[in-house]
């Protein structure tokens, strides 16, 4: 209720209380009627402004109570949606650095061989001189070596083929030391392949290759053109 309809309120009742005093007879002992003095009704005039004037302020009291509330209610929501806004703002930069970086990081190649390797001697590089993919320059065709552009995990698959009477084995080398063999039999087919794959923890400038696995096997040590090197960053 407002302001002005408490005070209209209050006027009312005071104007009915007054007429009320002025139009009401009171017998007096004698049993004649007269009006009843305007002074006899005072107390009853300020008693009703009083209890109207007192519940102007407990309404007053309690609409404000009510609105700071609501304020205080909306201003926490508010808070509240504004910090899950920026937990959500600070994730997609994550996201978009990320991507950024993996797009600038890319490490992935994939080489094959344009001619055969015949004869092949204990520790002689593979040199895969047809590469197909090359993201990132890591691989180098000229020597057969991947070197790692940063430290990371990286994947690394190796596919060796060779011809009839000959058995093949081949080793994948990291910094010259063996990491995994591959060995090709087709000792009694026309065509024999292998495949073998492995993921390596590098550091920046470790080097990767595939190299003739001493001298074990069955000559002739022959490599042929099937026979695939390929690599990429993990992470």
């Amino acid at each position: 209720m407002g302001r002005y309809q408490i005070s209209f309120l209050v006027l009312f009742c005071v104007v009915s209380l007054f007429d009320q005093g002025l139009t009401n007879p009171v017998d007096d002992h004698n049993g004649d009627h007269h009006d009843a003095p305007i002074v006899g009704h005072h107390d009853a005039f300020l008693k009703a402004e009083f209890d109207l004037t007192s519940l102007n302020a407990d309404l007053e009291k309690f609409i404000k109570h009510e609105i700071e509330k609501e304020i205080h209610d909306v201003e926490n929501h508010t808070e509240h949606n504004k910090h899950e806004i920026d937990a959500l703002h600070l994730e997609i930069k994550h996201l978009h650095e990320e991507v950024e970086y993996f797009k600038s990081h890319h490490v992935a190649f994939s080489a094959e061989l344009t001619h055969p390797i015949e004869n092949m001697v204990a520790e002689e590089i593979a040199h895969f001189d047809k590469v197909r993919v090359n993201s990132g320059h890591a691989y180098h065709a000229d020597t057969g070596k991947f070197v790692a552009p940063e430290e990371g995990f990286f994947y690394f698959s190796v596919t060796i083929c060779t011809k009839r009477d000959s058995i093949l084995e081949m080793a994948l080398h990291v910094n010259d030391h063996d990491e995994m063999i591959i060995h090709a039999d087709a000792e009694h087919l026309e065509l024999g392949c292998a495949s073998n794959s492995e993921i390596v923890h590098l550091q920046k400038g470790d080097h990767v290759e595939v190299v003739k696995h001493g001298a074990d096997g069955v000559p002739p040590f022959y490599v042929h053109t099937m026979s695939t090197f390929t690599g990429f960053m993990l992470h």
